[in-house]
């Protein structure tokens, strides 16, 4: 098992609860062990590997206006995924790469 976070931000509009309700279904299908008590914040584990997780998340979010961030505390591995405008992730995280 590996340890993951995801930090994102869902656009608040019509489809928000069901993307959101659907993001945290997408976690507990990956994962026996998660912690979810900040609000868009979650750290798991999970047998999949980084490419799968970004793969169910992906299939939950709208990417042209919601944004997530998955990476692994132990390794230097991210995932950005959907409308990133700030490019600095990536300068800042330079192991970053786009889901």
């Amino acid at each position: 098992m590996a340890a993951y976070w995801i930090s994102f931000r869902l656009a608040d509009d019509r489809d928000y609860t069901q993307r959101y309700e659907a993001l945290m279904e997408a976690i507990r299908q990956l994962s026996t062990k998660w912690w979810t008590e900040p609000t868009a914040f979650i750290v798991f584990e999970s047998a999949s590997k980084i490419d799968a997780v970004a793969t169910a998340v992906k299939q939950v979010i709208d990417e042209a206006v919601d944004i997530v961030l998955i990476g692994m505390p132990e390794y230097k591995d991210a995932r950005a995924i959907g409308a990133i405008q700030d490019g600095d992730i990536f300068t800042l995280m330079p192991f970053t790469k786009k889901a």
